[in-house]
């Protein structure tokens, strides 16, 4: 029986399709990808919250990130007082990111009470730096 490849030229093919699928993003997490691992691990960090679900759309227009925290009470105080203890760790999580903007609200279990940044007295826009000034005080 004849060969068809030469043990040589099949690893270096095998090294090219290995080097072109990690170029074309294939090779590990996404930023976004990354953004929400740290989100949902920092806000689950926080006693009083349940659940995360973390949002990053990453483009050539800029990092739009959306977290959704769902809390253990169905009392709107006790919301707020969670978020507030979320907002530090949640920041924290995302410290190297440069620009976008960051929209953050917890729910009670059915989703029919929620709190946000401005129930924190903060009435400015989503500009995660904006944000971030605001909560570092």
């Amino acid at each position: 029986m004849k060969k068809l490849f030469h043990p040589i030229a099949g690893a270096l093919i095998m090294g090219i399709l290995a080097a072109t699928l990690a170029a074309c993003g294939l090779g590990g997490p996404s930023e976004a990808d990354q953004l929400e691992a740290a989100l949902q691990k920092a806000g689950i960090s926080v006693t009083g919250v349940t659940a995360v679900q973390a949002d990053a759309n990453v483009n050539t227009s800029g990092k739009f990130i959306t977290v959704k925290l769902v809390g253990e009470s169905a009392d709107k105080a006790a919301l707020t007082q969670t978020l507030e203890q979320a907002m530090p760790a949640l920041l924290d999580s995302i410290k190297d990111v440069e620009g976008g903007t960051l929209g953050v609200s917890i729910f009670s279990p059915d989703d029919a009470v929620h709190a946000g940044p401005a129930d924190l007295g903060y009435s400015g826009s989503s500009s995660l730096s904006s944000i971030r000034q605001y909560f570092a005080r």
